[in-house]
């Protein structure tokens, strides 16, 4: 990966606003995967211009351009807090690879989306100005928008269609192992399908708690990561910022803000539309398995890219087993249960040791390098949550491998034994195959599907891992 430097970014700027540019302050910062972050200040002239720069990397994590990204930006100015958008280069210019700036927002701060409460007591306040501002845009005709004019229209009852099946073929692509659990899912949605758009509206996305600038007191400054921008409809949006995915580890709170239907008729003030109850359930369902094919993908791009980016170890981990456990409880009809165990074996307990030292690391060097001392603490987080799989790695395949030739019956493949993990993977995965087909059969038969989705919840239970910190 080739890092940014000034002067070229000082060629760019100096050629396009045809005078003298010079950049001061160039650090790359993390946030997202999706992306190449820098901040900078611009001097030209009497100007200082304090500016943030997105560069598509060598290999996006998603199909998405910067173009979008930067229409996006274009388009939601004045109906939701956003930095200005101020150039963009498809072809990459000076700088080799396509990107954009925007004004850099200061005075705010962005809470990790793993933190615990972040919010505090200013959680409610944020709520109503973060779901208010979405519902705002989903009041917002997008007709003649710079989005509109790049991206396709859909009518009102393809939008679930266009997008299940853009997130079914990211996981039949990136999957390294069978999905029952997420195939389960994506056959109920194909069956189900949800009322067409009240309104075909611009859709941000990754509308999150860890995409928005808020000011510490309630206040929200903007909204950040519109790079899988289109035009849907707008339950997608509200249904991912609902997952429990992003609950800030306080059961039922929207975003880690505040209540789930609190959050819900706060959307549907601003919006203007009404939200039914069989469409949000439809829509909640989706998000889960949107975010099962992101992390998939993480992974898949932490496997292929060399294993360089640990944060997408952790997405395509930690995050990945915690959204099969959420699937699995709504395909159930229960709620996300979280299953907390810390291990306490020895091995587990050098792990532990080697994550705590390395945390403190990050910590002192992300003082003077805020992306290295990022990624050096992320890794921390791998060798904790590394720790817990030590104790319950092959305990869980050998219960998932049992419980699933109970399944399967006669119908189960013939596999060798093995005591390996290597050996328990390949077992798992011949049984899961199979596991999908059979419930492939019995769906289609409209036979009872209670024993494999009871499967399923147990499942991600016993392969769920603790959030460490």
């Amino acid at each position: 990966m080739t890092t940014l430097t000034p002067s070229e970014i000082e060629a760019y700027l100096s050629r396009v606003w045809e005078q003298p540019v010079r950049v001061a302050d160039l650090a790359r910062i993390p946030g997202g995967a999706s992306r190449e972050t820098y901040r900078f200040d611009a001097h030209a002239g009497a100007e200082v211009h304090q500016l943030i720069l997105r560069r598509e990397p060598a290999k996006g994590l998603i199909d998405t351009e910067s173009a979008t990204e930067f229409r996006a930006y274009q388009s939601a100015a004045g109906v939701v807090p956003v930095p200005r958008a101020v150039a963009l280069e498809p072809d990459g210019a000076e700088l080799g690879r396509p990107f954009f700036i925007m004004e850099r927002i200061e005075g705010g701060e962005v809470a990790s989306s793993f933190a615990r409460d972040p919010f505090g007591a200013h959680g409610a306040t944020l709520g109503e100005a973060f779901f208010g501002a979405l519902g705002r845009l989903a009041a917002h005709d997008p007709t003649g928008t710079p989005l509109a004019d790049h991206v396709p229209m859909p009518e009102p009852d393809q939008c679930w269609r266009i997008a299940l099946d853009y997130w079914e073929g990211v996981i039949e692509e990136d999957s390294l192992q069978p999905q029952p659990i997420a195939r389960a899912a994506i056959r109920w949605l194909r069956a189900n399908p949800p009322p067409p758009a009240q309104r075909v509206a611009i859709v941000h996305g990754d509308y999150r708690s860890g995409n928005v600038m808020h000011d510490g007191a309630g206040g929200m400054r903007a909204m950040f990561d519109w790079e899988m921008a289109h035009l849907g409809d707008p339950l997608e949006d509200l249904g991912w910022a609902l997952d429990p995915i992003w609950d800030h580890f306080i059961p039922g709170a929207a975003s880690g803000m505040l209540p789930r239907p609190d959050a819900i008729a706060i959307w549907e003030r601003a919006s203007g539309l009404t939200v039914d109850p069989a469409a949000m359930r439809w829509w909640s369902l989706f998000a889960s398995v949107k975010g099962i094919a992101i992390w998939i993908s993480a992974f898949r791009e932490f496997v292929d890219g060399g294993r360089q980016d640990p944060v997408l170890a952790v997405s395509g981990w930690y995050t990945a087993r915690r959204q099969d456990a959420i699937i699995a409880a709504q395909l159930g009809g229960r709620h996300y249960d979280p299953v907390p165990v810390m291990p306490s074996s020895d091995l587990a307990q050098v792990l532990i040791g080697a994550g705590i030292a390395a945390a403190g690391a990050g910590e002192k060097v992300g003082a003077v390098d805020a992306f290295a001392g990022s990624t050096l603490t992320v890794a921390a987080l791998l060798a904790l949550l590394g720790a817990q799989e030590a104790e319950k790695a092959a305990a869980w395949r050998r219960a998932d491998i049992a419980d699933m030739r109970a399944l399967l019956g006669e119908d189960a493949p013939v596999t060798h034994d093995g005591e390996t993990l290597d050996a328990l993977d390949g077992i798992w995965a011949a049984l899961a195959t199979a596991l999908i087909a059979q419930h492939d059969a019995v769906a289609e038969a409209g036979g009872d599907e209670t024993p494999f989705f009871d499967f399923y919840r147990e499942s991600a239970a016993r392969r769920e891992l603790a959030w460490p910190l």
